[in-house]
């Protein structure tokens, strides 16, 4: 059970309703609706990063499920395989994941996943790593591989320092799919 009460909807404001409509009432957001400035910010950020970013898919959910496994969120791993399954990642990059044997996994994923746990582990990615990455990426790939990390460490921070549960429905991929 989360750490403190989700916000009664009849208190909020039309615009966080939609915004909560429109991103399937996610708990993560149900949850950041009480401070609905910021929700608003942290969901068009993440809504830009998951479905307009010029990042392939398939890579970004690798470092989020990372991300989820470095930081120990089960939120956000459960989240994210079904949304790894609705971009095409297939079973075999799933399992190398899973089982961390990142040599099964392409240089440039394995690149992308350094500058991850970086972050993550240093709170920045070492020169020599941005320099390697720079092989792999543009630099307008690069910074949306910096700030999707960021923004899941961020997100599992909140998860994790408040409890909050995985929701009884669909997970975010299942709803992903339906929707297009």
């Amino acid at each position: 059970m989360a750490r403190i009460a989700y916000p009664d909807p009849a208190k909020q404001s039309e615009d966080v309703l939609d915004r909560l409509r429109r991103t399937g009432s996610l708990n993560v957001n149900r949850m950041m609706s009480h401070a609905e400035g910021p929700m608003m910010a942290y969901s068009k950020l993440g809504t830009q990063l998951l479905l307009k970013g010029k990042l392939d898919p398939v890579l970004r959910e690798i470092v989020i499920l990372r991300i989820g496994q470095l930081c120990g969120s089960d939120y956000e791993w459960h989240q994210h395989v079904s949304v790894a399954r609705a971009v095409g990642m297939d079973a075999a990059t799933l399992q190398a994941v899973t089982d961390k044997a990142f040599d099964r996994l392409t240089e440039a994923q394995q690149i992308a996943l350094t500058v991850a746990e970086e972050i993550k582990r240093d709170n920045g990615a070492r020169a020599e790593t941005i320099a390697a990455a720079g092989a792999h990426f543009s630099p307008e790939e690069l910074i949306e591989l910096i700030l999707v990390a960021g923004y899941y460490i961020m997100t599992a921070g909140l998860l994790l320092s408040l409890d909050i549960e995985i929701e009884d429905g669909p997970p975010l991929g299942d709803t992903m799919a339906a929707a297009s």
